[in-house]
């Protein structure tokens, strides 16, 4: 059969904390380290279209590489990890094939690769203490030189080429640990291969050197940018000089005691080179981790230069043709909510776009307006950068909420754009909202109707939430929402515009429309305003980084207190009426589930009946049954009592004589018509229980797949029956989610394997396929996963064959 059968239509992931975690290549994608894979992400399809997984721990560093600048073949990619290795990702008719480059003692921190006279070098540094330079040997990648640093480790290193003679020379500037940059320069040894040998230091930060590049002007001349955590930016250049003596003369006179003579060996001939710092830019209040040059355009060197601080701003630099003194033309980033500023910035290939990433794992975007001559914020795609624990559809399918132990409840909608040269879709999947910004991890989530959710996290209160009216009217604009007589009201009633979060608070406060105008009035008289007070905006696509962190809360309209330890697992039912709850735990008590009544906001019950923590929780789609399996390995099902509104007792459950499962059981699913339900454990069974049997204790044997040494940690159940069988999701802890056929007649039958590229690299928390009544296709269903890889994905399954 077909890989068209299940199609990746959405992958949600924030970057990594690091520095030299991002590059925007010349074909125009954009790749970036996400735990320990790479995504890639087409910036006019706004989504991430391929993840690369290899590495076996956090990706540090990634860079584009390509043969020259006039080169529009296809890119490599080469990263850097935390597992001690590097990757060479080449692109082989669109497929990136991993060549493994394995030596370092240590975690590699930053990579860079250059091609020289067709020859690609590739350097690679680590907190071994050495920096290790790779050449392609009988169809592998060697080691060819290994450069120590004794007395520290190198910050950051950059590649670039020279021209002496129409012959490239390779260079390569690392920054070290005693805030020094050492400039290496390659020389030719016996086997024609370049080794790299010092040839100055250049001297003058006072902190770490965070970030480097280089770049040619249109004399020939070679410049390179570092950035420190010294907040200074300084400008080095290299120039060409025919002298044969310790001084020379230039147009002006004498060259200046600060340009230092080299020299650069060629064919053993001695080329004569001045050093010398051009300027020290001073306009950042905190470290500086990024520096970039704009991009060479039409065969120019536009003097420009992009720096990004932790002081929450990106500067556009540009030296004045006349003066040579550089002005920082442009200052963009310097928002509410991005506390902790940028680690990096890029350029587009044209110069239009800046792109910075930030302490959070975000993105944020500029296109330049050649109308109004402004750089304005654009859309981007984002994502959690913590793992993702939770997920649940909301009961029309419209959109996805997930939650993250990065503490924030995102929200995840069908974009359908107007009309716009812009983009080339007709519709996907953003985020568009993020209703709950905590201080705690979250842990888990329960949507009670299409507009309130109920989230837990690692603290003792449940805490519920209800969309504000502008959340509603944006959600109708940017997912062109029509018939929603829940969202009208809405709309229509005088509920709360939005929320902020108060200053040392945990709770979402409802803002109202006169809260906005006081606070107006307030900031305009403080010198250090309420950044994150809440603004009334209307979109119609999605929204930029800064507002989702400061305008899409949703605000908190009840606390729930009754357990005594961290939330750990939440179910409601398909009406929303009744929520269960439940806690970490080490015994009886402790393990109880709790029911509320969400109505009247009320405890109404404590179910007894695990020893260790409940896993995960699941009402029956008729509402009328509750299945819980625990860390105790064992499942128990509760049955609404006739004639109660929300009162349960157990009717079942497993015991040592009865139990299949012999590890933790991790999840559970129930199948749409509440016949059977599913439980998944670590011990490698999934096993398929037919409930009325199950409760009437006729047999407790279910129907069992079983994969031996894995560890089975989501399962879920498809809404309908194809065929007579039943569409069965089970994702395993190495991150791949398998789809099987079930039926009672038949067992289980292996149907379709997403491997790691195409679902998670880590494991798979949750699984849960969208209510069919958001498909207008018989034949396609959609199936969303999270997973510790920090990514939510949602899959297009085309069942029309199975």
């Amino acid at each position: 059969m077909s890989d068209t059968r299940v199609k990746t239509i959405y992958t949600s992931c924030g970057s990594n904390k690091t520095p030299n975690v991002l590059d925007w290549g010349t074909n125009n994608l954009i790749c970036y380290g996400a735990a320990n894979a790479i995504c890639i992400w087409d910036p006019k399809a706004t989504q991430v279209i391929c993840t690369l997984c290899k590495h076996t721990d956090r990706v540090n560093s990634v860079c584009w590489i390509r043969k020259c600048e006039e080169d529009n073949g296809p890119l490599d990619i080469l990263s850097g990890s935390t597992d001690k290795t590097a990757i060479l990702w080449r692109n082989i008719d669109g497929k990136y094939i991993p060549h493994v480059l394995a030596g370092h003692e240590n975690g590699v921190t930053v990579v860079h690769g250059i091609y020289v006279n067709d020859v690609l070098y590739l350097v690679t540094a680590s907190i071994d203490s050495t920096v290790k330079v790779w050449i392609e040997l009988d169809g592998t990648f060697s080691c060819i030189q290994t450069i120590n640093f004794p007395s520290g480790i190198c910050i950051s290193l950059r590649a670039h080429k020279i021209s002496i003679n129409n012959v490239d020379v390779p260079l390569l500037a690392c920054s070290a640990s005693n805030s020094k940059i050492l400039l290496y320069s390659g020389q030719l040894n016996n086997e024609n291969r370049y080794e790299f040998k010092i040839i100055e230091t250049l001297v003058g930060h006072e902190g770490w050197i965070n970030g480097m590049d280089f770049s040619t002007d249109d004399n020939g001349d070679i410049l390179l940018a570092s950035c420190s955590k010294d907040s200074y930016i300084r400008v080095w250049k290299l120039k060409k000089v025919d002298v044969s003596a310790d001084t020379v003369e230039n147009e002006k006179g004498t060259i200046q005691i600060d340009k230092k003579l080299i020299t650069i060996s060629l064919n053993e001939k001695a080329h004569t080179f001045t050093v010398s710092l051009e300027s020290v830019l001073a306009g950042h209040e905190g470290w500086i981790y990024g520096i970039h040059w704009h991009p060479r355009i039409n065969g120019k060197q536009p003097m420009k230069l992009l720096s990004s601080s932790m002081d929450r701003t990106i500067i556009l630099w540009s030296q004045d043709p006349n003066s040579e003194l550089w002005i920082d033309t442009v200052r963009v980033g310097e928002v509410g909510g991005n506390t902790l500023g940028f680690y990096g910035g890029k350029f587009s290939p044209n110069g239009n776009q800046i792109l910075g990433y930030g302490y959070q794992g975000s993105f944020h975007l500029w296109s330049f307006n050649d109308v109004e001559s402004t750089w304005n914020p654009d859309v981007i795609v984002g994502g959690h950068f913590n793992e993702v624990v939770d997920i649940a559809w909301e009961p029309q399918g419209q959109f996805l909420l997930s939650v993250s132990t990065d503490q924030t409840t995102r929200l995840h909608g069908l974009w359908i754009p107007n009309d716009d040269e812009r983009w080339q879709f007709t519709s996907c999947w953003h985020e568009i909202a993020r209703p709950q910004v905590h201080g705690y991890d979250m842990s888990c989530i329960a949507v009670l109707s299409r507009y309130q959710f109920a989230s837990g996290a690692e603290e003792k209160i449940i805490r519920a939430f209800k969309a504000p009216t502008t959340f509603v009217k944006n959600f109708h604009n940017i997912c062109k929402i029509k018939d929603d007589i829940e969202g009208n009201e809405i709309k229509d009633s005088i509920l709360p515009k939005g929320a902020s979060v108060p200053s040392l608070g945990l709770s979402n406060k409802a803002v109202y429309e006169s809260d906005q105008k006081e606070n107006i009035e307030s900031n305009s008289k403080e010198a250090y305003p309420d950044t994150s007070f809440f603004n009334e905006i209307e979109l119609i696509e999605p929204p930029t980084e800064e507002n989702l962190i400061q305008n899409t809360l949703w605000p908190e309209v009840q606390k729930l207190y009754g357990h005594g330890f961290e939330l750990y697992s939440m179910a409601s039912t398909s009406d929303g009426q009744i929520l269960a709850s439940a806690s970490k735990a080490t015994k009886l008590e402790h393990a109880a589930i709790l029911i509320w009544d969400t109505t009247e906001w009320k405890l109404v019950q404590k179910l007894l009946s695990h020893n260790l923590t409940v896993t995960q929780l699941s009402f029956s789609p008729d509402n009328n049954r509750l299945l819980s399996v625990s860390r105790d390995r064992r499942w128990s099902i509760f049955q609404k009592i006739e004639g109660t509104k929300n009162q349960f007792q157990l009717i079942a459950c497993t015991d040592k004589k009865s139990a299949i499962h012999s590890r933790i059981i991790w999840c559970c699913s129930w199948s749409f018509d509440s016949k059977y339900f599913g439980t998944g454990s670590r011990d490698g069974k999934a096993v398929i229980w037919e409930a009325d049997k199950v409760v009437a204790m006729k047999e407790v044997n279910g129907s069992i797949l079983e994969q031996k040494n894995q560890s089975i940690t989501a399962l879920s159940i498809a809404p309908k029956c194809i065929n007579g069988n039943y569409l069965v999701a089970v994702g395993f802890e190495i991150g791949i989610i398998v789809l099987y056929k079930w039926s009672l007649e038949n067992g289980w039958t292996h149907w379709k394997v997403l491997e790691q590229e195409n679902a998670h690299h880590k494991t798979v928390k949750r699984l849960t396929f969208r209510p069919l009544s958001a498909s207008n296709n018989e034949n396609i269903l959609y199936l969303a996963s999270c997973g510790s890889d920090h990514m939510v994905r949602i899959f297009e399954i085309n069942v029309s064959e199975l």
